[in-house]
């Protein structure tokens, strides 16, 4: 027994709170990192939203003190109700953008989902050359043929009409159609196969059976334009010169720009951004109730 040597294993480390927390933070640095910085970006575009609504319900006195405060601690509406009655004809204005929103977005859908259909689906001669001349359309800047669209638009006598600015606004289709043709790309054959030989024509196959599956990325498309028309200032400021169909955006510049310049009136920061927090909510609200097709929708049309 007393040839014999034991051998004892070394003591094991004390595992401390503090030991424990570094521990987990070398482990998981990577994660941190990356929802740290997903956290800075989000504080940084959210800032200057949160600023708007908060000098919306700020009186005066907050908004001229010396140290400005990001929240406001007397919030009042008194701004929304100065808005709404120094912009006059504002239910005129936003029943005017929702009419071209609303039609611009719904026909380019529409033709989005016919035009990325056919693109996928169908064989016809020249069909590449005319999809990816029509992409290239995309680098092409809208303000650079605005002349020429100008004289086109009084040619056709499409000048001073919601109609004119839907048409306009819905024939943007590279990026919609280049969305639908990959969402279209990436849905099996099978489905319209069998539908083609139960009896269905090709019509109701893409109506009944391929639009159906479609339906996030053609939810994106609508969200994208609802997003651009609602929001739209040159084009329509060219196109427009009655006042009874300037959109939300064209009166809103020229009754707090416009009438502050002419007449030498103090600038109400409070009221502008109370009038900017009413005209983009619609947009907020359009998000809001269709983001749950938003994600599903952009990886099913941005697939290659």
């Amino acid at each position: 027994m007393s040839g014999l040597s034991t051998t004892l294993p070394p003591p094991r480390p004390v595992r401390t709170p503090m030991s424990t927390a570094f521990g987990w933070l070398v482990k998981y640095r990577g994660g941190i990192s990356a929802r740290l910085l997903l956290w800075l970006l989000l504080l940084y575009f959210l800032a200057p939203i949160i600023w708007t609504i908060a000098s919306s319900l700020k009186t005066r006195a907050e908004l001229f003190q010396a140290t400005p405060s990001f929240i406001t601690l007397n919030p009042t509406i008194a701004n929304y109700q100065y808005a709404i009655k120094r912009l006059t004809g504002f239910d005129l204005f936003f029943r005017n953008s929702l009419i071209v929103t609303l039609g611009a977005t719904v026909l380019q859908t529409i033709l989005a989902t016919l035009a990325g259909y056919g693109f996928a689906r169908l064989r016809f001669k020249g069909r590449d050359l005319i999809f990816y001349t029509m992409i290239m359309l995309i680098f092409v800047p809208r303000a650079g043929g605005l002349m020429a669209q100008y004289e086109l638009m009084s040619f056709l006598g499409l000048r001073n009409s919601l109609f004119g600015l839907i048409l306009a606004f819905s024939a943007g289709l590279a990026v919609p159609v280049f969305i639908m043709r990959q969402s279209f790309l990436n849905l099996p054959p099978d489905f319209e196969d069998a539908a083609l030989i139960d009896g269905c024509n090709r019509f109701q196959a893409f109506w009944y059976v391929m639009a159906p599956m479609a339906t996030g990325s053609m939810m994106v498309v609508a969200l994208f334009e609802f997003i651009r028309v609602w929001g739209e200032y040159l084009f329509t400021l060219t196109m427009i010169d009655n006042r009874e169909l300037f959109t939300l955006g064209i009166g809103m510049a020229m009754q707090f720009l416009g009438v502050s310049m002419e007449f030498g009136e103090f600038t109400s920061y409070g009221s502008q951004a109370a009038a900017f927090v009413m005209a983009s909510s619609p947009v907020a609200i359009f998000f809001l109730a269709t983001q749950r097709w938003f994600v599903r929708g952009l990886m099913e049309g941005l697939k290659f």
